[in-house]
């Protein structure tokens, strides 16, 4: 049962119940990892469900050596789920779509939107969690908006009592500051011609900021067991890292007929 009476985002306590849907092994941590990692320790029991094995990612050099990269990936992600607190790992079985390009066979925006929200909402059903957070999608990556886009899709179709839908977003004023100081240490490169003004989520639509630097160490536990992948806060400086890693911003989903 959903209390109504409680906002299940902010009033978090033991017995709650979050389903974390990503994309990709190292979404959960990289993209919301302090989050998960303090609802968990408020004491939700929290659920992340990967939609792949991450096997269009880069690998650093020297990271997987020769082993499969989807394996190598679906390990870390367990063992990072592990550190931020997370009480079961669910994987959906489709592959990774990689950022751009022709869509192999069994890739996950292959498959139709209604088939993901099928299988997201089979997991609603069973779980009935008070609140589902998914990446949103702002980064440009097809696969995130994909299964962004299935989120909404299953919360709107599910029956009876739904969660609250929240997306995890990076907000344009931090992302400037972010594109500031890659201008300056990396002059040169790509960073140079994107447009300030497209990057990340509209700060307006930002419902909520979480200070989770009460989290920070287990946030870093969990980026370091990602060693396959490059960090993207790899290189920033002290105080753009913590800026990115101690303040958590999220945007509350409306879906017609549910949650406002």
């Amino acid at each position: 049962m959903i209390d109504r009476a409680r906002d299940p985002l902010l009033d978090v306590g033991p017995g709650d119940r979050w389903l974390v849907a990503v994309a990709h092994p190292d979404d959960e941590t990289f993209g919301c990892g302090s989050v998960i990692a303090w609802a968990a320790g408020l004491g939700a029991e929290v659920t992340v469900v990967s939609a792949t094995r991450g096997e269009a990612g880069e690998p650093v050099p020297g990271s997987v050596d020769g082993a499969d990269l989807g394996s190598v990936r679906a390990a870390e992600l367990r063992r990072a789920a592990g550190r931020l607190g997370v009480r079961r790992v669910e994987l959906l079985g489709y592959r990774d779509s990689g950022f751009d390009g022709d869509l192999a066979d069994g890739s996950l925006c292959a498959a139709p939107v209604d088939e993901v929200a099928g299988a997201l909402g089979a997991l609603l059903r069973e779980l009935r969690p008070q609140v589902l957070l998914v990446l949103d999608g702002s980064d440009g990556h097809r696969d995130h908006v994909h299964v962004g886009v299935a989120a909404r899709r299953a919360v709107a179709a599910a029956d009876g009592e739904t969660p609250l839908l929240v997306e995890q977003c990076l907000p344009n004023s931090l992302l400037r500051r972010w594109l500031d100081e890659m201008r300056a240490v990396r002059p040169g490169t790509a960073y140079y011609s994107l447009d300030p003004a497209t990057l990340g989520r509209n700060d307006a639509e930002v419902t909520d900021v979480l200070d989770t630097t009460a989290v920070l160490d287990r946030r870093e536990a969990a980026i370091a067991e990602h060693r396959s992948q490059v960090s993207p806060f790899e290189g920033l400086s002290d105080e753009l890292r913590r800026a990115f890693l101690t303040s958590d911003h999220l945007a509350r989903v409306e879906v017609p007929g549910r949650w406002p």
